[in-house]
């Protein structure tokens, strides 16, 4: 009786193990983000920085605590997202909740990107000047690399508070 209970016990926990690892991501629509033109891209852009920017306030706002600085976070210049960071002393749920309203904004801007191959290396993004956005938009992996090392400095807000985003597997 003992070695059947054990093999049930076994054979449940591998099952289980193995059904948790699927991930289960929503598949991406392209057409959701396929524009006719580079004047409606530009557009399309500008729209998600407003809401990045609504956001955000929103966040720091419901979560006051979390921040020291209570600014108001310029999307034109994410280069200073690290003066935005939520404190490394702040609750987990909060960083967690600052990492996916970050990462869907940065998916969004990638799906933007990516799926407009025609218009990308013509769009205008701030502080990207002197950047081939058509290469940065071609892959995910291009994309995570321009994100964390040259437009923004969402690398360092992470550090700062203590818990990586993953926005690797989130682009994935």
């Amino acid at each position: 009786m003992k070695p059947l209970i054990l093999a049930t016990l076994i054979s449940s926990v591998l099952v289980s193990a193995c059904s948790s690892s699927e991930q289960h991501q929503p598949q991406i629509d392209p057409k959701k983000y396929q524009v006719q033109d580079l004047v409606t891209l530009q557009q399309r852009f500008e729209l998600l920085n407003q809401q990045l920017a609504k956001d955000y306030q929103a966040f720091k706002q419901n979560n006051n605590i979390a921040f020291s600085d209570q600014s108001v976070l310029d999307v034109n210049q994410l280069d200073t997202l690290n003066l935005h960071a939520v404190s490394r002393t702040s609750l987990k749920p909060v960083k967690l909740a600052y990492c996916e309203m970050m990462n869907r904004y940065f998916v969004e801007m990638y799906q933007l990107g990516h799926q407009n191959p025609k218009f990308i290396g013509q769009v205008k993004l701030p502080d990207a000047q002197g950047e081939d956005l058509s290469k940065n938009f071609a892959d995910s992996a291009q994309f995570y690399d321009f994100i964390l090392n040259r437009y923004t400095s969402y690398r360092q807000a992470q550090e700062i508070m203590g818990l990586g985003c993953n926005l690797k597997a989130a682009l994935n």
